[in-house]
């Protein structure tokens, strides 16, 4: 493996030149080597999890691109250098992520609202609140309205005189449908 120094011509460059040599950037630096070869060993049971969420979010992109609007979104979204069906790729291959949910305000009151933290690489499109009691039975399931502040706001519609030990979980959803969950005991 050789370092390319001060060579205009194959300096960033990447990519493979015949059968024999390929150029890659690494740290930066233009490194030449020996094209390498596919791999003897058969694919571990992790790696093929992999490829099929890879073909999963690559079939995802090509539909998205195929809808004016949501491509259109994407590439609004998308920083500058990627493209929007790239961006959409990376959308479907990354769930959103529950942060916080905030029950300081519940008290198992009708009325009560929950704050509801998700993020996502894109956009989150839906929160989902589950309630059950302390002994596992659901009291409560609805959606979350995203407020002002890019929080997710739920209102209790069903009183739970016993809170202790009561399990909140808020499951997030994104574009391509990935979700993201979270869960706090009281």
């Amino acid at each position: 493996m050789g370092f390319v120094k001060d060579n205009y011509v194959t300096s960033g460059a990447s990519g493979n030149v015949g059968n024999q040599w390929s150029f890659r950037q690494r740290a930066g630096k233009t490194v030449l080597a020996k094209q390498r070869g596919a791999s003897s060993k058969p694919p571990s049971p992790g790696m093929l999890a992999v490829q099929d969420r890879f073909k999963t979010a690559f079939a995802y992109a090509r539909v998205a691109m195929k809808d004016p609007a949501t491509k259109a979104a994407y590439a609004a979204a998308a920083p500058r250098g990627v493209s929007a069906f790239n961006f959409a790729l990376g959308d479907a291959a990354q769930s959103p992520v529950v942060n916080k949910i905030d029950s300081t305000n519940y008290h198992g009151a009708v009325g009560d609202k929950l704050v509801i933290d998700a993020t996502d690489n894109f956009k989150v499109t839906g929160v989902v609140i589950t309630i059950d009691s302390a002994a596992g039975v659901l009291i409560e399931t609805g959606n979350a309205v995203l407020d002002d502040n890019k929080n997710w706001i739920y209102t209790v519609t069903v009183a739970n005189a016993a809170i202790v030990g009561s399990k909140i979980t808020a499951v997030a959803s994104d574009l391509p449908l990935n979700t993201g969950t979270l869960s706090v005991i009281l």
